[in-house]
């Protein structure tokens, strides 16, 4: 799919989380990377993209006006996020039109993602319906009991990292959140892609890049810096 033939790609941003394991009081999303919000310098590569058209972004209570002042003309609107990240996607993906189409719901704190996976996802859910980024595990896998005993060494030839964006046919991703909510399962998942999985729909994934990191530690805001540092470029 290439950017002009693109359908337009509605976004929604989970940011809501508190920051607890980055140790400060100020939610990590609204730290700074030389000098602008994490938060911000993600919504940037979406708010750049032609074919995405509205962003939805959830955030702590608190912090909307913030998001508001960023001012970005795509944001169309900014919720207050739930108790978990899934609720919080949730309460973002209802704000959006029922005739939408294609929905890529991005992490916050991963300011890296490019264009290109942008444009993958996108058609690789209007081929398939549902699709993930993902880079290869390149490190032996060791599954343990609560012993810390070794059981098993997956063949990592068939296992993948996932990241964002996790993209998804609206109704698709209704469906999943609705079951997940009438099960009460939505605190169980850290991703959306398993929800849908449990609806037994395929999900497929889209290679990325390892630098498409997530902000989540005070090391991890080290190697963003080294990435800024290294002029990569993010669009």
């Amino acid at each position: 799919m290439t950017k002009k033939s693109c359908d337009k790609i509605k976004i929604v941003i989970p940011a809501s989380g508190i920051g607890a394991r980055f140790g400060t009081s100020t939610p990590k999303q609204f730290l700074q990377l030389q000098g602008v919000d994490i938060l911000q310098r993600t919504i940037s590569v979406f708010e750049q993209l032609d074919a995405v058209d509205e962003i939805v972004v959830a955030v702590p209570a608190g912090y909307t006006q913030i998001v508001q002042g960023y001012g970005f003309d795509k944001v169309h609107h900014i919720v207050e996020g739930g108790t978990n990240r899934a609720e919080s996607v949730f309460c973002a993906l209802q704000m959006l039109p029922k005739d939408t189409k294609t929905v890529l719901i991005h992490d916050g704190v991963r300011p890296f993602v490019t264009g290109k996976l942008v444009y993958d996802i996108a058609a690789t859910v209007k081929k398939y319906g549902a699709a993930v980024a993902c880079t290869p595990i390149t490190n032996t896998i060791k599954q343990a009991n609560s012993n810390k005993k070794i059981e098993a060494t997956p063949d990592r030839s068939q296992l993948w990292s996932a990241q964002t964006p996790q993209g998804f046919t609206y109704d698709i991703i209704i469906k999943a959140y609705e079951q997940g909510t009438r099960n009460n399962t939505l605190h169980q998942v850290t991703d959306d892609s398993t929800l849908v999985e449990q609806l037994g729909i395929p999900v497929y994934v889209v290679p990325a890049s390892p630098s498409n990191i997530k902000i989540t530690t005070a090391e991890d805001m080290l190697i963003a810096k080294a990435l800024l540092a290294s002029h990569q470029e993010v669009i």
